[in-house]
Order: structure tokens, then sequence, then C-alpha cells
């Protein structure tokens, strides 16, 4: 059973009308017998151009789209479904209209970003396809501050038990409420921390644990736990950042396609 996401929207109704579109235009590339050699300045390059310009236009409406939440113009995951099939068929569209000729030129740089925005776009869909239910699997239905507050939590146990402990069990609990989750902003793309206070406590515990002392135990106990709750929310801002990442690439190369591509249509029409 194919799952059901925005790539299968309603029986991948958008894929089928990429492929007839592709289908059109190659089948009239193939026909084509131009006096001059194939590219964007015959007809049929005019009007693949056309195509393209109109796709890159309606595929920069998804970003509109998003953030008109009031909208009944379509649901949001039929426009992300139409954005990815049509987006990968403008790869073959925009070739052809280009008719397989490249120089050092406007026309041949609005040509990569193009395949640059597509390609992408392709690692933003891997992206979306397989973060958000790894991402909900470890937030478990709760939110990131939920979360942050389950870990306050466990220090607050771990402190009630250290109380007429011998000071070092609460220094030690302390040390590892005090840790950062991040001790570095890279460490954002690992989701680890390798100075983790939390992991070198427990460490320290198993050396100085008391094993005949319940409470000892069970602070070990509570700060393991801490440590796999950590586990967690790194793995999570791990998979966002990615996200966050890939829009910081998509969003303005997408926003320079559409400078390049008003650029080429300038000096086509003006300058060609």
């Amino acid at each position: 059973m194919l799952q059901d996401n925005f790539m299968s929207y309603q029986r991948f109704r958008y894929a089928k009308w990429a492929i007839a579109l592709l289908f059109v235009c190659i089948t009239l590339y193939i026909l084509d017998n131009p006096p001059i050699k194939p590219g964007g300045g015959t007809w049929l390059g005019y009007g693949l151009g056309t195509l393209g310009a109109l796709l890159i236009l309606f595929l920069l409406l998804l970003g509109v789209r998003k953030r008109a939440y009031a909208s009944r113009v379509g649901n949001l995951r039929g426009w992300l479904s139409s954005h990815v099939y049509l987006g990968l068929a403008l790869a073959v569209v925009a070739t052809l209209h280009c008719g397989f000729e490249f120089g050092w030129n406007i026309h041949t740089f609005a040509y990569a970003l193009t395949m640059a925005v597509i390609i992408s776009g392709i690692w933003g869909v891997v992206l979306y396809l397989h973060n958000p239910a790894r991402m909900g699997d470890l937030l478990d239905g709760r939110t990131l501050e939920q979360q942050a507050q389950e870990l306050r939590d466990l220090d607050d146990r771990c402190r009630m038990l250290a109380q007429g402990r011998p000071p070092t069990l609460l220094a030690l609990v302390e040390e590892s409420a005090a840790g950062a989750i991040f001790s570095r902003r890279r460490q954002r793309l690992t989701g680890h921390n390798g100075a983790c206070a939390t992991t070198r406590v427990l460490k320290e515990l198993r050396e100085v644990g008391d094993q005949s002392d319940p409470n000892s135990n069970e602070i070990y106990t509570l700060q393991f736990r801490r440590l796999q709750q950590l586990k967690r929310i790194r793995n999570f801002v791990r998979l966002r950042t990615l996200t966050e990442i890939w829009l910081l690439f998509h969003v303005p190369m997408s926003i320079a396609l559409l400078v390049a591509l008003v650029a080429h249509i300038v000096s086509v029409f003006f300058y060609w």
C-alpha cells in the first residue's frame, strides 16, 4: 500500500500532469525541424521558454500560498505536490528551450540557477518526506518546551534526593543541570555534544556511587533518563536545523532565479 503523502496526492495527479506535459514537449521538440539550429530563438524555443517562465512563476507562488492561511485555492498538500512534480518537469522544459546550447552569458546563468533551485528542491523533498515523522517520534506528541520542562523536573527530583547526602553528590547534580544542550553551534548539525555535562556526571556517579544507598541509585537512574531526553532533543534540533539550512539555500536561490529570468527575458527581446 502506498504511503499517503504529498508525493502520492490524489493518486499521483500532478505526477501524471507532469508526465503528460513532458510527453508533449519532447514530442514537439523531436518533430520540430527549424531552419536554424534548435534553441530559444525558434518558435518552439519561444513557446518552451514561455512555458518555462510560467512554470517558474507558478512554483514561486507556493511561498505565497503557504502564508495565505485563509486561502481556499486548493489545499497546501496539493500545492506542494504540484510544486515538486512541475518543478522536476521544468528541468526538461528549460533544457529543451535552450536546445542544449550553453555559453558564458545571462541565458546560461538563468539556466544554471534553474537547475540549482531544482536540485536543492530535491534535497528538500527528501527532508520533508523523512524528517517530520522522525521529529514527531522524537517529541512523542509533546512540544519542545514540554520536553525541556521534563529536563527541569528531573533536575528538581535529583536535587531533592541529593539533600542530606555528601556535598559532592549535589555538586554533580548541579553540574548536570547547568550543562548546555549544545556547547558549540556547529553541534546542531551532528546532534552530538562531545562535552555533555550529563554524560560526564553519569561516569562520575558510577565511580563514586554507593550501591547500598537507594538515593544514589535513583539519582543515577534519573540522570540516565536525563541523558536519553537530551539525545532526543539534540536529534530533534539537528533535523530542524537541516531543514532551516535548506531553506537558507532554496529560498534565496529562487528569488535570484526570478531576477535572472527577468534579465534573460529583457535581454532576449531588447538586446538579442
